[in-house]
């Protein structure tokens, strides 16, 4: 029998007591097994670590790095990208929730589309609990020009977020594109933007509108509680963005 690709799954976390453990348990709980989950947590406060901790002792596939001192999601990104062992690399928010299928559909995807670097699935956003198992999931091929206005469009089932998707793990690290660690809000936009317009990621990419991840809504999400600046900054950023999507569409 053919060994599964291993696939990195890296959840990050800083302040999820009450919604980590219920991250991990849907991640314990998918129906693909041959994961190397990473969790990496910049410098929680609260009870966070204990609730890893559980699980990371119940699942020899986990493993903590945790920050003593707080560093930011971006460089907490970045780092995810240096603990890569897989064939495929999933990133997760530590409290969003996974339908059991999600890994397996996007690893089949990207297995029988050998030339395609980024499979994206649907997601809901606000849902409470794990999201209902999904029909045959049938993936649509689209080419660089067309990806990139599914990742910068608000609203596309592509979208610009980061975690949705799987990605080919040696392109991913070959492209050399990195988070801007001096942001803290659309730092993934500007990254998805960045690595779908790489010439070291292939020109087509996959996605499925079936609904697989479940993005939790909290009202203490830097989401809700940005700054005036920080929302100047992602406005900023935005026109970035489409300065890239100029030599692309």
């Amino acid at each position: 029998m053919t060994q599964e690709p291993l696939v990195t799954v890296a959840v990050l976390s800083h302040n999820l007591e009450g919604y980590i453990g219920h991250s991990l348990k849907t991640i314990n709980k998918q129906t693909y097994r041959n994961m190397d989950i990473v969790i990496l947590d910049d410098a929680s406060t609260d009870d966070t670590l204990t609730e890893i901790n559980h699980w990371v002792a119940r699942d020899d596939r986990m493993r903590l790095i945790k920050n003593n001192k707080r560093r930011g999601v971006a460089t907490m990104r970045n780092r995810a990208l240096k603990e890569i062992r897989g064939k495929y690399f999933i990133f997760v928010d530590g409290d969003d929730q996974l339908a059991p299928a999600f890994v397996e559909t996007l690893v089949k995807g990207l297995e029988e589309n050998p030339d395609v670097d980024i499979a994206s699935v649907g997601f809901s956003w606000g849902a409470s609990g794990v999201p209902k198992k999904a029909n045959e999931v049938k993936f649509r091929r689209i080419d660089r020009a067309a990806m990139f206005e599914g990742v910068t469009h608000r609203g596309h089932v592509i979208s610009g977020m980061v975690w949705n998707k799987a990605y080919r793990s040696a392109n991913l690290l070959d492209s050399q594109v990195r988070f801007d660690e001096s942001l803290e809000l659309a730092e993934d936009h500007l990254w998805i933007a960045q690595l779908v317009a790489s010439k070291a990621m292939s020109e087509y990419s996959i996605f499925a509108s079936d609904v697989l991840y479940n993005k939790v809504s909290r009202s203490t999400s830097i989401i809700h509680t940005a700054s005036h600046a920080l929302r100047e900054r992602e406005r900023e950023i935005d026109q970035q963005i489409a300065r890239i999507g100029d030599d692309i569409i």
